[in-house]
């Protein structure tokens, strides 16, 4: 869990051997699941601009923002140390790039 007094409780945390241990485990399973899901709902809008070549009515200003903001959540995830978030918004990362350079490329 972030603690702004000190990043090194996200450590001890993960490195107790309670019960909170294997919580914590599934609960960073299950949203690194939903991390992968919403990863992935761009793919569809990937797929379309390629058999299209149009990227007409997608906004580029938006793109560009949830870009940075996965771009962002990526970096603090590796900074933490928290593979969930980085593994999530990593992939977010790639498919959201993708569409960008789409929009760079077809627009």
């Amino acid at each position: 869990m972030y603690n702004p007094h000190g990043l090194k409780e996200c450590d001890k945390e993960r490195r107790q051997k309670t019960g909170k241990g294997s919580a914590r485990r599934a609960v960073d399973t299950a949203m690194t699941a939903i991390g992968g899901i919403a990863s992935v709902s761009s793919i569809p809008q990937v797929i379309k601009i390629w058999e299209t070549g149009s990227v007409a009515g997608i906004s580029l200003t938006t793109q560009l923002i949830a870009l940075f903001a996965v771009v962002s959540w990526f970096l603090y995830g590796m900074y933490i140390k928290n593979k969930p978030l980085a593994i999530a918004s990593g992939s977010s990362v790639l498919v959201l790039g993708t569409v960008v350079l789409q929009m760079f490329y077809y627009g």
